[in-house]
């Protein structure tokens, strides 16, 4: 880090090989709308066939150009949707990073997401579609930044070189 603070890592950005279902599975629904709309000629079929297969698009052009990660000055920051969307928090107030599952689809849970608990703000990214070596170097970025921080379990073993991603533990269900 320079004393200026004008420090600036490299942005993580979304990996498109984790990124598949987004551009061959979800498309397949908005086509198969378009067919039966234009086989049907069934103008308000064919709008929403369009329309899905248009919302889709948007979603992977904003993973793939939009979504990022990195340190910038002093900060830790996570931007989406053009950068309307923002999450920042001060390396120096980062108390612990954690690697949080919420419960998922079908009863499983979700893929790891990146909680860097600042004292006052808290950046939380879902890092299914990111390569989590990747992740793991800017982790490393930020505990060069402030060594004081605590690191979950997960991603010291994730910076170890150790295959992570078979291991899921079942996240707890409510009480009530």
């Amino acid at each position: 880090m320079s004393g200026s603070g004008t420090a600036r890592s490299k942005p993580v950005r979304p990996d498109p090989a984790l990124l598949w279902p987004a551009y061959t599975l979800f498309p397949l629904a908005g086509l198969l709308v378009l067919v039966f709309g234009g086989a049907g000629r069934d103008g308000a079929l064919i709008v929403i066939g369009v329309g899905l297969l248009a919302i889709n698009a948007a979603m992977v052009a904003n993973q793939l150009y939009f979504t990022t990660i990195a340190v910038e000055g002093n900060e830790l920051v996570y931007r989406s949707w053009l950068g309307l969307q923002q999450q920042a928090v001060a390396l120096g107030s980062i108390q612990r990073i954690d690697a949080k599952r919420y419960a998922g689809a079908h009863g499983g849970v979700s893929a790891p997401h990146l909680l860097a608990r600042g004292r006052q703000a808290t950046v939380r990214v879902n890092t299914k579609a990111y390569r989590l070596r990747d992740i793991a170097g800017l982790i490393d970025l930020v505990r060069a930044a402030n060594p004081r921080v605590e690191v979950d379990e997960f991603w010291v073993r994730v910076a170890r070189g150790e295959d992570v991603s078979k291991e899921v533990e079942p996240t707890p269900r409510a009480r009530f």
